[in-house]
């Protein structure tokens, strides 16, 4: 078995977003990490604490969430901060 066929049959998981009409897809992996972050800030920010419940939500539901215009501004802030895994 080619490597290409093995890759082929890997998916990862999803979960889309609309931002203001811009549309975004994450892995449930950063969306994991996204909410942890906003847990961990939630206590100094009520903005916060309504993502983290949005993102909770998504990765629980699987469908397509659309956020309102604090918690997108959140949720890029807080993808603007996450560095990527090495």
């Amino acid at each position: 078995m080619k490597e290409g066929n093995v890759l082929a049959g890997l998916s990862t998981a999803m979960i889309h977003f609309d931002l203001n009409g811009r549309k975004l897809a994450l892995e449930e992996a950063i969306v994991q990490k996204l909410r942890t972050e906003a847990l961990a800030r939630s206590g100094s920010s009520t903005t916060l604490n309504d993502l983290a419940v949005i993102l909770s939500r998504a990765l629980s539901e699987g469908k397509p969430i659309t956020l309102r215009r604090a918690e997108s501004r959140a949720l890029e802030h807080l993808l603007g901060q996450t560095s990527p895994a090495p």
